[in-house]
């Protein structure tokens, strides 16, 4: 959501310090410092919160930035999100980019164009986007879709589906946690029924189903059925029970 200067200089900005509730509106800057509460659909180029931030309603912003807490009962519509600290959104959300280190959780499907994050997310529907890169863990009750998935797993991990061009999911280090209280776990793994794609690397994965071109089902995984195209390698320590080409 981009304003021209003439636009913005005509539109007031909301800051919030302290605690007070404010109504939603068309704002140029959003800036909570304590706890706020906003009630009512709400639009502005940019939010920042550092501490607690509840909206009542839809948020549309270009850029969002987030130290602390944010719960929102609508849907959010966001160019860029940074994340440090724990996001819940009751409806959909469609966020450009999403960046940072913690938690999202959208109860609806979420949509975008890059995730680059280290945490937890959760989505209630499909989490579609072009490039997927995760440090941590995730559940997903639909379609995990994207073109590139990334995933270095802490934790154990679900989704309905998984689907992409490239796909590579595997245990992330022991050496290197991101956080003193987030660590990864040696058992975590991911439990999915389906996972298609084109170029696949598979550890620490269970499903029903792999299907792809290029297939590679590493250590700690336990996969009933593998069809592929043109390559299917398996690594010690992987459980394949039939495989067959297509």
């Amino acid at each position: 959501m981009e304003l021209n200067a003439n636009k913005r200089s005509q539109i007031s900005n909301l800051n919030i310090t302290g605690s007070s509730t404010v109504a939603g509106g068309l704002y140029d800057r959003v800036k909570i410092v304590g706890e706020g509460s906003i009630e009512g659909d709400t639009k502005c180029r940019l939010l920042k919160c550092v501490g607690t931030l509840e909206m009542e309603g839809n948020l549309q912003t270009g850029q969002a930035g987030i130290v602390g807490t944010f719960a929102l009962t609508g849907n959010v519509r966001s160019d860029t999100m940074k994340n440090s600290g724990t996001v819940s959104i009751s409806g959909d959300a469609e966020i450009g980019s999403l960046t940072g280190s913690g938690t999202i959780e959208v109860k609806g499907h979420m949509q975008g164009t890059k995730i680059a994050l280290k945490g937890h997310i959760a989505a209630g529907g499909d989490c579609e986007v072009d490039v997927f890169n995760l440090k941590g863990m995730f559940d997903v009750g639909g379609l995990l879709n994207a073109g590139e998935i990334d995933i270095k797993l802490f934790q154990d991990s679900t989704a309905k589906e998984i689907g992409g061009e490239k796909i590579r999911i595997r245990k992330a280090s022991m050496l290197h946690p991101f956080s003193f209280f987030f660590r990864p776990s040696p058992h975590a793994k991911v439990m999915v029924s389906v996972i298609e794609g084109d170029d696949i690397y598979l550890e620490h994965t269970r499903a029903k189903v792999v299907r792809g071109n290029q297939v590679v089902i590493g250590p700690g995984c336990e996969v009933e059925l593998v069809e592929y195209k043109v390559h299917l390698e398996k690594k010690k320590g992987a459980i394949v029970k039939e495989s067959r080409k297509m």
